[in-house]
Order: structure tokens, then sequence, then C-alpha cells
């Protein structure tokens, strides 16, 4: 039986969420194995995010619309645990950066499910990765995501897959 929070818990979620300019992130990303009863009718935004760099060691910086907000972030790191810092961007500091994107691009609608104490992001791809949907979840720490009971929608676990992070999804397109 799937539970849910409350509204005014999901709000709170939501706005707690990367508050600080750098912080570690904690997160497991699967595939979905089916879309979950109702998709609709949970909060979603449009996002395209592309790529400015992207280092060999795994650091990466990239820019992202996400409904009429944007973003620059900076990651650092792979796996379950990773360094990032986001800064708020103008609509035209986006629009001047977003043409140096170009062949490194990724175009999904975000759903946020509010699913025990925790939300999930789940990701439907558009574009030449339409037909791919992910599922990301953020944990406070990694005893945390250890212990999380996943829903019976969610598929494979890919946190350490590679070919699954935006970042190669934007280069390389879909793995086969």
């Amino acid at each position: 039986m799937e539970r849910r929070l409350k509204p005014d818990a999901f709000s709170k979620i939501m706005t707690e969420k990367k508050t600080e300019p750098t912080s570690f992130e904690i997160e497991r990303k699967f595939l979905v194995g089916a879309v979950p009863p109702g998709l609709d009718r949970y909060p979603h935004e449009a996002i395209r995010q592309g790529y400015l760099a992207l280092d060999p060691d795994g650091t990466e910086v990239r820019i992202r619309q996400k409904g009429d907000r944007f973003f620059q972030t900076i990651k650092r790191g792979a796996g379950l645990q990773r360094i990032e810092a986001e800064i708020l961007l103008t609509r035209a500091q986006f629009e001047t950066l977003w043409p140096l994107t170009k062949g490194r691009r990724v175009e999904k609608i975000r759903y946020d499910i509010a699913y025990e104490d925790y939300v999930i992001e789940l990701d439907v791809y558009s574009g030449t990765l339409a037909g791919l949907l992910t599922a990301e979840v953020e944990f406070p720490s990694q005893e945390a995501s250890a212990v999380f009971p996943t829903p019976p929608w969610l598929g494979r676990e890919i946190t350490e897959d590679k070919r699954y992070k935006n970042k190669n999804l934007a280069v390389q397109g879909a793995p086969q």
C-alpha cells in the first residue's frame, strides 16, 4: 500500500530542499518499471538542461530551466554521494549560456511524488530520449538511503550505472 504525505508535509520537504549553496547530495536513481497510477495529478514541471563542461573526473557544470526558474549547478563526484553547488540565474543569463550546450542537452517532465518521508522525482524524457523514465530520491544520510522502502512501480536501481547519468544521456543518448 502506497502511503502519501499530507500536502503541508510535502510542501515543507520541497521548501527545505537544497537550501545551502554547497552541499552533499545523497541520491539513489532507478528505472521506472511502470508509471504510477494518476501520474498527472502530481506536481510537475518541464525541465531543459544542458552541460557547459564535463570533466573525466566526474565534475560537471550544467544550466537548467525548471518552469520559470533558472540555475547553474556544479556537481563533483560519482555514485551515491556527491558534492553539489547551485546558484540562481536570470533568464537572460540562461539564454546567453544555452547555445553553448548544443549537443549536450536533456529535456524532460519531472513529477514530484510524495512517498513515505521522501519525494520521488520521476523524470519522463522527451526528444531523442523519449520513452525513458527514471526516478531519483534524495536522502538525509546514507543510512536512510539503505533502508528506503521502494514502491513497487520502481524498477532496477541504476545509481552506479554511469550510462544513466543525465550528462551521459545528454551526450550519448539512451543506453541500448
